[in-house]
């Protein structure tokens, strides 16, 4: 089985060492740093339609 899972955040910047708590405050589920499975779910969500934002992606190894 692979122990190695690819997630994607959208965000209107590139983002490559993600830090917890450096979000905004507000978001609907509490602080936190949202990720999902899906590529193109990260980049509807990196921004509005009227700016260009980032599809960053992370390899997490659940080995351990």
């Amino acid at each position: 089985m692979d122990k190695q899972i690819t997630l994607y955040h959208g965000s209107e910047k590139n983002i490559v060492q993600p830090i917890f708590g450096e979000g905004r405050k507000n978001n609907d589920f509490g602080p936190g740093f949202y990720c999902t499975a899906n590529e193109e779910l990260a980049k509807e969500w990196a921004v509005s339609s009227l700016r260009d934002g980032f599809s960053n992606r992370y390899t997490l190894d659940t080995e351990y």
